[in-house]
């Protein structure tokens, strides 16, 4: 008879091998349609990530030709830069010049006598700096008087320092650091020359008109201030040369053209205009050309070919990721996609428009940019070249947004991503207006003293530190209307915020005016000064801003700067001249940079298509791990319900098999035929 066994109790099937290939067979579907799903989704989400990276390199492409100081940056040359370097600004008109440096400005410097240690005490008192004219020959020998000191002419513009020596900071070492700590714009150092210590003292500022005079007041007699003993050894004026001239103050020293420049500053701003010399060596016979090219033709080729490069690497991008076919007959990973094929679409459709700023060339077709038939662009140098030398400003607002007015007096500031293309009238109801402060009436001569050389204010809302006046006595008020203004502008609070004021003697009366404009432009005083008219007379009148419509709509006005609304949003004006009523139109155009680079900002942003995709496949990779979660969860069921079925039976297989064993018993223990049994 058949033996019937089961495995592990007898029946002989092999139900773990089973359940493995059931539970194989239940899960392999599902788990190879989930890992292709999510290898698409994976390689789609990376592909997105390659778009979004070539979609911000494009945008850097277009931030060289978003406005007009990037785009018209005019280019300066010279024949030789160890003498000279040269920058020109968009406005700098072209030209050709010959520069000859003839001689580099310097600062003053003046040196103590030696000392033989840096503690070495000096004495106490005031020192007071003074800037301006020296005229002064050291001769050959200072320390002996071989010397002639001529004049001093003390340059208006900059007002007298002062710093006081006490025990704490009267040696060497001591009044170097009273004095750079004061930032009077002195620079003290201490040099060993071989003899001792030597004090070096240097103005911050080269130029003749910035040389320094320096007066001691010990607080004793007179002469105590003018011999060599204490802190008058550092005295050096018309009266008293104890100090040695090291370097003499003077201006830099050139000719342009053949004719003569002098500046007090080795950088040398406007004498051509729109360009910056940087002078670097005098070289007496070897002039130096400088060339300005204002329409700087293969500046602006080089950023056009810049920016047509960017796009034909991101539309080669965008073909590879959706090709059909292709020449290794594989389909792109986004084939079918509907976002990377309207991004693309959208960027071309930007790039293919007309731009209404009123020159020859208005379109990338028209200076010789065109599309090939795989979607990118090339370009006709000869045709670009042209267009840029005909009429360069129509090609350059081809990519910027521009603001073209008819009134020379209005200029064009900004826009933003609301402002509507469009030509928009401007009238103007209020000129914008500065904050004053007119003093009570005041007369000379005015003797300005420890009593009444203090004051300070408040400047646009600022207030300022105690300002201190240079004492003297003012017969010119013109003169003292000059120090209280560069007192004031010199004031650190006051210029840590930008805040300047113009200071003027007219009328009587001294009259303080903010050089800002608007309602925030005010002046008040916040202490008194009666010698100076400095009261609670004192006339206040606060700024004003600007009033007036954009294309017939009220517009916002703060201080020069009129901005509008609706259709004109964010299309900011600065306004001058001093006519009210109608001031002409203004023509304002996108530019294709300026409209992509706001597309893009589009694409780029947390709630733009790309984000929007990128969180999908996201999503959709995320719901794949809840899916194979739930795979295992459904595999895991199906093996349990089947192990118990096995289970069953291989208990059924079991109890046959004893059966059986049985009966084989019984029947094996009948009698047979024959048997003697």
């Amino acid at each position: 008879m058949a033996t019937i066994s089961a495995g592990g109790i007898g029946s002989g099937l092999d139900v773990n091998n089973i359940l493995e290939q059931i539970v194989q067979a239940e899960r392999e579907p599902t788990e190879n349609r989930l890992n292709f799903k999510e290898t698409t989704l994976q390689a789609e989400l990376s592909a997105f990530g390659t778009i979004k990276g070539a979609v911000s390199s494009f945008q850097s492409s277009l931030s060289r030709l978003s406005s007009e100081s990037l785009f018209n940056a005019s280019n300066a040359t010279v024949s030789d830069n160890k003498i000279l370097s040269a920058s020109a600004a968009s406005s700098a008109p072209e030209g050709s010049y010959s520069v000859e440096v003839k001689q580099l400005a310097k600062s003053h410097s003046l040196a103590s006598i030696a000392f033989q240690n840096l503690d070495d005490e000096i004495g106490t008192g005031t020192l007071t700096f003074s800037f301006g004219n020296t005229d002064y020959d050291p001769g050959t020998d200072y320390a002996t008087g071989d010397d002639t000191y001529n004049s001093f002419t003390r340059n208006t513009e900059r007002s007298n320092q002062t710093v006081e020596i006490d025990s704490s900071s009267n040696t060497i070492s001591g009044i170097r650091d009273a004095i750079n700590e004061a930032a009077i714009g002195v620079t003290a150092s201490i040099v060993d020359d071989g003899d001792g210590y030597r004090l070096i003292m240097t103005a911050d500022d080269s130029g003749v008109n910035n040389g320094l005079e320096i007066s001691v007041d010990e607080g004793g007699a007179p002469a105590d201030n003018l011999d060599t003993s204490g802190l008058s050894v550092l005295a050096f004026n018309s009266s008293a040369t104890n100090l040695e001239q090291t370097q003499a103050a003077q201006n830099a020293q050139i000719t342009i053209n053949g004719l003569a420049v002098s500046r007090d500053s080795n950088v040398i701003n406007e004498a051509i205009p729109g360009v910056t010399l940087n002078l670097l060596k005098a070289d007496i016979g070897s002039p130096v050309q400088v060339n300005v090219d204002s329409s700087n033709v293969e500046e602006a080729k080089a950023k056009i070919g810049g920016f047509v490069s960017a796009f034909n690497d991101l539309a080669n991008l965008f073909n590879g990721l959706t090709k059909f076919g292709g020449e290794d007959g594989q389909n792109g990973l986004l084939l079918g996609d509907t976002t990377s094929r309207n991004m693309l679409q959208q960027i071309r459709r930007e790039m293919g428009t007309f731009i209404n700023n009123g020159g020859s060339y208005n379109s990338l077709s028209s200076i010789g940019i065109t599309t090939k038939r795989d979607g990118t662009l090339e370009i006709d140098s000869t045709e670009l070249v042209n267009a840029l030398e005909n009429d360069f400003d129509s090609v350059a607002q081809i990519f910027y947004a521009s603001g073209n007015p008819t009134d020379s007096d209005i200029t064009f500031k900004s826009s933003s991503s609301f402002t509507q293309e469009g030509k928009y009238a401007v009238s103007i109801g209020s000129l914008a207006t500065q904050g004053s402060l007119t003093t009570e009436p005041v007369s000379g001569p005015i003797n300005i003293d420890s009593t009444n050389n203090t004051f300070s204010l408040s400047v646009d809302g600022v207030s300022s530190n105690l300002i201190s006046l240079s004492q003297g006595n003012y017969a010119d008020l013109t003169e003292l209307a000059r120090e209280i203004q560069n007192r004031i502008n010199e004031d650190t609070v006051l210029s840590a915020n930008n805040l300047s004021v113009n200071v003027s003697y007219a009328a009587g009366a001294f009259q303080i005016t903010s050089e800002s404009y608007g309602s925030d432009s005010k002046i008040s005083l916040a202490s008194q000064n009666s010698a100076l008219g400095f009261n609670d007379t004192a006339v206040i009148n606060n700024g004003s801003n600007i009033s007036g419509t954009i294309g017939g709509q009220p517009a916002i006005g703060e201080g020069r700067f009129l901005t509008g609304t609706a259709d004109a949003a964010g299309l900011k004006l600065e306004i001058s001249g001093s006519d009210i009523g109608g001031r002409g139109d203004v023509t304002f155009s996108r530019g294709i940079a300026s409209k992509l680079d706001a597309l893009l900002d589009e694409f780029l942003a947390s709630n733009g298509q790309l984000t929007a995709k990128t969180e999908s496949i996201q999503s959709q990779i995320d719901e794949i791990s809840i899916a194979r979660v739930e795979l295992d969860a459904r595999v895991n069921t199906i093996e349990e319900r089947y192990r118990k079925q096995f289970v069953a039976l291989d208990v059924l297989l079991g109890q046959l098999k004893i059966t059986s064993d049985y009966l084989e018993q019984q029947i094996n223990s009948l009698p047979t035929f024959g048997s003697s049994k």
